[in-house]
């Protein structure tokens, strides 16, 4: 038997190459979330299909990336998450030519479903593994690596989608990630061999019907024909077989008691809070075109301040959760989306408040969706947990993205615009600061106030 990796010394020498290694697959990842966005066009041309269908490229992406996030994220405490990120990336490079060749549409959504499956492994498997190397008082700045560099892809994925679409054909959108896939996975072998601890499998048949929940429920957010209702009923059938698969397994696939401590539950909600703030970005271009008169090309370039502040602070923002907490960050910057909200719908836009509404909404990224939310998600599991739990905050996150742009439209349709849009944006910004603001803030070896199974201590 394995036995599981010790604690790094707190002098211990960061092995930053490896980091490196692991923020490159998250890189890459995170860029195909929203890369194809701006080539949708090429694709209707190419395929000869409507809008309509070429929505599920982005949708069939995100359904598997969050299915594959919470399965490898608990597969990875068991297996080993080092393996676990070499099959995502293979997995994802492997799609990304699929998709590049794809002779049909059908192809390459497949393409699309295999590229999120490999993206949601990953994620939260590079996470857990590189916190292995930092202390407990430096695992904030960690997070906030990590942090940065999948915002800074969010926000960028729609400006690189454009100019490759524009200069080299949609094909080259995918091609791109092949290179940096090999590069990976070369620098990748000289991965140390990482410790794990043998610990039972987790039921197998409550993980699937978790994921296939997921998927079900996310699909019933945004698919917009009668079709919904049939994915709304297939999540509430999922979700009373994991509900029994979790009471009669001998070893649950999810330990849900923490999510029902107040802290759990304010995660939960304020994480789809967060998502739904970053689903807000998909439409900034839209309005620097309406508003502002932006060309296409400029209305992408735009959301290059969010995303270079977003960068800035990110680091920043892990280290104050170190020396703070994650509690009084989350509320930093969800104040800050509230603000950036504001400016935005605010009517009589003009560029000078728009650009200081995009640094503000960059540094309300780095102050959420990185370090803060998954230092206080780890916070609620033990130490041999962290996959499962930094997997959860991408499913609490992601379920925010997908019902954000159904949401956000809803809220321009009934409140005239973008004025209705970006107001909502502020609303939900200001109910998630007092969410995290009333909930307990878990310090640095701190006991979490709930019982917990015999295992490791909390990941501190």
């Amino acid at each position: 038997m394995r036995r599981r990796a010790t604690r790094p010394e707190p002098n211990q020498a960061i092995p930053w190459g490896i980091v490196g290694i692991y923020l490159l697959g998250v890189f890459i990842g995170a860029l195909d979330n929203n890369i194809v966005g701006p080539i949708f066009p090429l694709l209707m041309r190419g395929f000869h299909i409507p809008l309509a269908w070429v929505g599920w490229t982005v949708s069939a992406y995100t359904v598997t990336y969050v299915a594959s996030t919470v399965l490898a994220g608990a597969l990875g405490d068991r297996l080993g998450h080092q393996r676990l990120y070499r099959y995502g990336v293979v997995a994802f490079g492997a799609a990304s030519a699929l998709a590049a060749v794809a002779p049909s549409f059908g192809i390459f959504v497949v393409a699309r479903l295999i590229q999120g499956a490999g993206a949601g492994a990953v994620y939260p498997n590079a996470q857990a593994e590189s916190l292995r190397h930092f202390p407990p008082e430096k695992k904030g700045t960690a997070l906030g690596m990590f942090g940065a560099v999948f915002g800074v892809a969010a926000i960028l994925g729609p400006v690189v989608g454009g100019a490759l679409g524009e200069f080299l054909g949609w094909a080259s959108v995918f091609w791109v990630n092949v290179p940096v896939v090999l590069v990976t996975l070369w620098a990748a072998r000289r991965l140390p061999s990482a410790q794990r601890e043998a610990r039972p499998m987790p039921d197998w048949v409550g993980g699937l019907a978790f994921s296939a929940l997921l998927a079900a429920g996310l699909l019933w957010i945004m698919v917009t024909s009668r079709w919904r209702w049939a994915f709304l009923l297939l999540a509430v059938v999922l979700a009373i077989v994991f509900t029994w698969r979790q009471h009669r397994a001998a070893e649950p696939f999810l330990e849900t008691e923490p999510l029902a401590s107040p802290v759990g539950l304010a995660v939960m909600v304020g994480a789809a809070l967060i998502g739904l703030d970053m689903a807000s970005a998909v439409f900034v271009p839209t309005l620097g075109q309406e508003a502002l008169h932006y060309s296409v090309l400029d209305s992408g370039l735009a959301l290059l301040p969010a995303a270079l502040s977003g960068a800035a602070l990110s680091g920043a923002g892990g280290v104050l959760v170190d020396r703070m907490g994650p509690k009084p960050v989350l509320v930093i910057g969800l104040l800050a989306a509230t603000l950036g909200g504001v400016l935005l719908a605010w009517p009589g836009l003009h560029t000078l408040r728009f650009l200081v509404a995009m640094a503000v909404m960059g540094m309300g990224t780095a102050f959420t969706m990185g370090a803060p939310l998954n230092r206080i998600g780890i916070g609620l599991y033990r130490e041999n947990q962290a996959g499962q739990a930094l997997a959860l905050m991408a499913v609490f996150r992601s379920i925010g993205l997908a019902a954000g742009p159904v949401l956000l439209t809803a809220a321009a349709a009934g409140g005239r615009g973008f004025t209705g849009m970006f107001g909502a944006v502020a609303v939900a910004s200001m109910v998630g600061a007092v969410l995290f603001g009333v909930a307990p803030n878990p310090l640095p070896g701190r006991k979490a106030p709930w019982g917990r199974r015999s295992g490791s201590a909390p990941l501190g």
